[in-house]
């Protein structure tokens, strides 16, 4: 699929960078998986937004569940912080969840809505749900049909990973009541970039356009919903509360040609940062005795092998998340296992795990206080 113009703006999209053969999946197999795809990034000429130009399938791309546990503290208060959001504008109402196969908002709230829905491809068999929850296993896209309408409509680290916002909140606005609200929660994107803590801006297959709270307000506001609060969870997650306005009394619209802050060179930066780190691993690997690890069966583990980190000599990936250990992860021979594997054991851990590196590393330190740590 390709993207000719931009998602933001519908600019004139120019290409920056491509890096050839990236897993096209961010999931666990059962057996190693390899089917891979150029990450090809487009910059637009208009409002500066960096995107990608081309895009996998979503019924491709998803066709496999990776909505697994959110694992660490850092998950939980901030499922704690959106909850106890929630909670004043959902007592009584009827209720659209878009894009959750496991109900971790939902089955942790006191049960104090008349109804809610699910939708969501990817339903986890495991789970049961109360007889007001109702789970509609499908996409939320032009075919998506519900015979009523919403008061609140929520969703938590989905929005980043539409790849048309603006079908996406129209189709919103059209399932909410005239007074409904929308409540969501996106990965900070604009903390990823000024700390460097992941190559192109976060952008990847998933994510493929970088969202700030700039150019999500102008989206929200183009397409007839007033923001009522923005809230920043600690640098991990910005949550936005919105509610439906009268499109023929908008006058929250904005121009779309507006220029936002070019980070074009953040971007360059971000992938000189990458490539240094990766050199400096291959180094240290390359004639070690020692067991070697990357932590995280995640995105930036995919990046870190596809930019030119070397797995011959790495034994496999470590993970918290249980529903991953004893699978691969997509796209490489690497198995995943549980961290305390660690434990007793000289070995050497790639760690480049983004917003979660302290956290990790205070537990690597835990288990095992010789290991050697590429920061």
């Amino acid at each position: 699929m390709t993207r000719n113009f931009c998602v933001i703006c519908s600019g004139k999209l120019n290409n920056i960078f491509i890096l050839d053969n990236v897993p096209i999946k961010l999931c666990c197999t059962d057996i190693p998986t390899y089917k891979k795809y150029p990450l090809s990034f487009s910059q637009c000429d208009d409002c500066f937004t960096i995107q990608l130009d081309n895009l996998i399938p979503l019924n491709e791309l998803y066709s496999d569940s990776h909505n697994y546990n959110s694992i660490g503290n850092t998950w939980e208060n901030y499922f704690n912080l959106f909850i106890s959001k929630i909670q004043p504008i959902i007592k009584n109402k009827i209720i659209l969840e878009i894009g959750c196969p496991s109900g971790k908002i939902v089955l942790n709230l006191k049960e104090n809505f008349q109804k809610w829905y699910i939708v969501e491809p990817n339903k986890n068999l495991k789970v049961v749900f109360p007889k007001n929850v109702f789970f509609i296993q499908d996409f939320f896209d032009e075919k998506f049909y519900l015979n009523e309408k919403v008061n609140v409509i929520i969703h938590s680290h989905l929005f980043e990973h539409i790849y048309d916002f603006t079908f996406f909140l129209k189709k919103c606005y059209d399932l909410l009541y005239d007074d409904g609200e929308m409540f969501f929660g996106v990965p900070d994107m604009m903390y990823f970039t000024n700390s460097n803590i992941c190559p192109f801006l976060g952008i990847f297959f998933e994510h493929t356009c970088f969202l700030n709270k700039e150019n999500i307000t102008l989206l929200l506001n183009n397409n007839c919903f007033d923001v009522i609060e923005i809230i920043d969870y600690e640098n991990h997650s910005t949550l936005y509360h919105c509610k439906k306005i009268n499109k023929f009394a908008n006058d929250l619209i904005v121009n779309s040609k507006n220029k936002f802050i070019n980070y074009y060179d953040n971007f360059i930066k971000s992938i000189d940062i990458y490539t240094d780190y990766i050199i400096k691993c291959n180094e240290i690997i390359k004639n070690t005795i020692k067991d070697v690890y990357i932590f995280g069966a995640s995105y930036n583990s995919q990046l870190l092998i596809s930019l030119g980190l070397e797995i011959e000599n790495i034994k496999g990936i470590l993970d918290n998340c249980k529903e991953k250990q004893n699978k691969f992860l997509y796209g490489f021979n690497l198995k995943i296992y549980d961290p305390n594997v660690i434990t007793n054991k000289n070995c050497i851990i790639i760690l480049k795990n983004g917003y979660y590196v302290n956290e990790i590393l205070k537990q690597i330190q835990e288990l095992n206080i010789n290991t050697e740590i590429i920061l």
